[in-house]
């Protein structure tokens, strides 16, 4: 994709390098460039238009284009590869899948209303080996993240792993010099979710027409919550949120790490809630009167005030 994108005249020497057959430099965009990325994306975005986020959305060079039957996905296929071609932009049709119940996206199987990780990057987590220096604990627990929103208490369960985190470049090269040692912790950690990873992951697509519920919680480990919605077949959940606390908010009031927890859901998952109104679930009951009730606590009512934009009820549950 890269390669169809020109090169402003005065751009190019920017891109020069040399070899023993003599200077070159690109008249395309190259890859490897820091700007090359939002670059590639903002183009991509302006070509595309107004049909963004309704029946097709692009991340780099990867365009999904979703429809509700097969004769409006022949329509929204149509309308995206002529935008393409006024472009100039040219489709590898063996990179093409078209007319799909079923995709592979960005790492996860779309598929009838759900999503799941793609099974073959599971596999590869499961079948890692256990680590052997800080830098493959730390390239496990990251690899691992990036399907946190599958996992309840992920941020929990992986903190072990997240001591190898290398703060300093410094501390890299200290940490190549000393013996390694996988912690029992980091053990249980490492084990831990890769026996999760193996469990069948999968949520539900959110869908505006049905009701969402938040369900959020704190302990003195973190903060957690699930994004609920409320069908037929029951509760189904759309994602997982969990964070540590600092040592500072570990000695928060327990009041003050359940409405943390409340504030950080929400605003996490605004894009779903904003203009919806919907249920908040939580196990602390002071915070039943949350949105009708000053509260005491200066710090709870200042985020009180910042949630007076959403609509939403409280109910308590065990």
């Amino acid at each position: 994709g890269y390669f169809q994108v020109p090169l402003d005249k005065l751009d190019r020497p920017k891109t020069a390098f040399s070899t023993r057959d003599g200077h070159f430099q690109f008249k395309v965009l190259p890859q490897g460039l820091t700007n090359g990325p939002p670059t590639f994306q903002r183009i991509v975005n302006q070509i595309l238009g107004p049909n963004r986020w309704k029946h097709v959305l692009a991340y780099i060079d990867d365009i999904i284009i979703y429809s509700q039957n097969f004769k409006e996905h022949l329509k929204h296929i149509e309308e995206v590869c002529s935008l393409l071609h006024e472009a100039n932009f040219k489709l590898n049709v063996d990179k093409c899948e078209i007319a799909r119940t079923e995709i592979l996206f960005l790492g996860h199987l779309i598929k009838a209303g759900t999503i799941k990780p793609d099974p073959d990057n599971i596999r590869g987590l499961t079948d890692t080996r256990e680590p052997t220096s800080p830098e493959e604990a730390f390239r496990f627990v990251k690899a691992a993240e990036y399907y946190r929103k599958f996992i309840p208490k992920f941020s929990t369960i992986a903190a072990p792993l997240h001591k190898y985190s290398p703060a300093t470049v410094q501390q890299q090269k200290n940490n190549k010099k000393l013996k390694f040692e996988l912690s029992a912790e980091a053990r249980t950690a490492f084990h831990q979710l890769k026996k999760i990873l193996t469990t069948d992951l999968i949520l539900d697509l959110p869908d505006d027409t049905l009701t969402f519920k938040l369900q959020t919680d704190a302990s003195v480990d973190g903060i957690g919550a699930v994004l609920l919605q409320i069908t037929s077949n029951g509760d189904r959940p759309l994602a997982y949120m969990s964070k540590k606390l600092t040592q500072a908010q570990i000695k928060w009031p327990t009041i003050e790490q359940e409405c943390y927890a409340i504030v950080q859901a929400i605003e996490k998952w605004d894009k779903y809630l904003r203009g919806h109104e919907f249920i908040l679930e939580t196990d602390h009951e002071p915070l039943i009167h949350f949105t009708n009730k000053e509260q005491l606590n200066k710090r709870c009512e200042r985020w009180r005030l910042k949630l007076a934009e959403y609509r939403f009820k409280v109910k308590h549950i065990q």
